[in-house]
């Protein structure tokens, strides 16, 4: 499984740069298909944030952007989940949501965590950061 952060779904929104708005598009694509991909309600939260604060959407614009993004798999956040992101953020060093990403990640047995804002190639609680945006074409997108 690979796990998307909510930078992937607001680049797929973001056409002022064309090269992350393309590959960003693609991924979601991917995701809506399946293809191993997961969210958690956190992403679709943050996500729905930044329609807001920084593309200035109305009401109605984000529930349909969320009702396009809601059909990649999405998991809840459990109450659990944040004693494990506070395990990650002691051992790691993290922002505590970035944790909690983590730990929805983990917890879903994620392999991949998607995200420009992570060290790319780096591994956390057994979860590989894959920044998709650095490499003219990633793999495991072309396998999906």
């Amino acid at each position: 499984m690979k796990f998307l952060d909510s930078n992937i779904l607001i680049y797929a929104v973001d056409e002022t740069q064309p090269d992350k708005y393309e590959r960003a598009c693609d991924i979601v694509e991917a995701a809506i298909r399946g293809n191993g991909f997961v969210i958690s309600a956190q992403v679709l939260n943050e996500f729905a944030s930044v329609m807001y604060r920084r593309f200035k959407k109305s009401d109605e614009e984000v529930k349909e952007l969320l009702s396009i993004a809601g059909t990649i798999k999405t998991v809840p956040v459990m109450p659990e989940w944040t004693q494990l992101a506070i395990d990650i953020k002691a051992q790691y060093g993290l922002q505590f949501y970035d944790s909690l990403l983590l730990a929805a990640a983990q917890v879903n047995n994620c392999l991949e965590f998607w995200s420009e804002d992570l060290n790319d190639g780096q591994t956390y609680c057994g979860i590989k950061v894959v920044n998709p945006f650095k490499s003219e074409t990633h793999p495991t997108l072309q396998a999906t």
